[in-house]
């Protein structure tokens, strides 16, 4: 079951370019290969077991030895918001002119105790997919009761199907 997200902390850092500085809260979004299939489909019509299974025959399909990439980004929301790419993420896929957070912004530091952001803390944001939420990819979360931790680069697709029958 998904855990309920704890207060999150207020972050400063200056945008790298026009010098103005930012507050916000910042958390840690994750994407699983092929997990925007959820962008066809709503919660009231398809199930997240529904659509965890088509997922898990498509990607099953790509990824032959099981290891299904993970993508992770910073969802930004204060006096600024953004959703760039996460720093120090293992890199999938050869990207052109790779820019991330840091590529746009200083290092975060915590607006009351100005100590500098450990980006292995950020808090995990947890994806539903239920009547009145459905995240982009939430399913896999609720069907399975799985979420990756922190900048972690693949998940095991046998693992996540046996989480399904477990769960």
């Amino acid at each position: 079951m998904p855990t309920k997200n704890k207060q999150r902390s207020v972050w400063k850092f200056e945008n790298l370019r026009t010098g103005f500085e930012c507050t916000a809260s910042l958390v840690a979004y994750w994407e699983v290969s092929w997990d925007p299939i959820s962008d066809d489909f709503t919660p009231e019509e398809t199930s997240a077991e529904e659509l965890f299974v088509k997922w898990s025959r498509r990607v099953g399909e790509k990824y032959d030895n099981g290891l299904i990439p993970i993508s992770w980004f910073v969802d930004v929301k204060g006096d600024v918001k953004t959703f760039e790419f996460m720093p120090f993420q293992f890199e999938h896929f050869t990207r052109a002119n790779a820019r991330d957070f840091l590529t746009f912004f200083s290092w975060p530091v915590h607006a009351k105790t100005g100590k500098p952001l450990n980006w292995l803390e950020l808090p995990v944001v947890d994806k539903l997919w239920r009547p009145g939420q459905a995240n982009k990819g939430g399913f896999i979360q609720e069907a399975t009761g799985w979420k990756p931790s922190i900048l972690q680069p693949y998940v095991y697709l046998p693992s996540l199907e046996k989480a399904l029958r477990a769960h």
